[in-house]
């Protein structure tokens, strides 16, 4: 017999060998895993990621200066939540110009449960809104006036069953 002869074996059609499926396997896995990869990217985006990181240091600088001015001014403030009326009291570092008190409410990992309170000057010295219901668990809370000359910045846990002081953090 011939070596020709020998190495010319008739193995059968390409479809009944196992090297050929475990490739196409292989190659229709990662498709899966690059569309399933790609549909979960565009359900769920990220929200940490910053486009233009020159302008937000600035903006950090900005926050910064307004929380050393709330330090200089010595504002302090209570808070207080009962029967769905957020109150706001100034304890010391009260501004003359009594404009409304904005109010932000951060949640730290669910960016789409953030929401602002516009506090208006009620009487005495108080701020007073309605307070959304069903607001639990801990949240960072930024206050400053309409004008935004200063900021002070706490983190609190809800429901709270008595006041607390909001001091500037440094």
């Amino acid at each position: 017999m011939s070596t020709k002869q020998m190495n010319h074996k008739n193995t059968g059609p390409w479809y009944k060998h196992f090297w050929p499926w475990y490739i196409v396997f292989m190659k229709l896995a990662v498709l899966t895993a690059i569309v399933i990869t790609a549909v979960i990217v565009k359900k769920n985006p990220t929200s940490m990621v910053i486009d233009d990181y020159y302008n937000e240091g600035r903006a950090i600088n900005y926050k910064l200066d307004r929380k050393e001015r709330a330090l200089e001014l010595d504002i302090k403030l209570q808070a207080n939540v009962v029967d769905g009326i957020f109150t706001l009291q100034f304890v010391s570092g009260e501004p003359a110009q009594r404009t409304a008190l904005r109010v932000m409410f951060y949640h730290p990992t669910l960016d789409d449960r953030d929401f602002d309170l516009l506090v208006p000057h009620a009487s005495a010295g108080i701020y007073r809104t309605e307070f959304p219901t069903g607001i639990t668990g801990h949240w960072r809370i930024d206050i400053e006036p309409f004008d935004q000359e200063w900021r002070i910045s706490n983190s609190i846990n809800l429901p709270f069953s008595k006041s607390i002081l909001i001091v500037p953090e440094f």
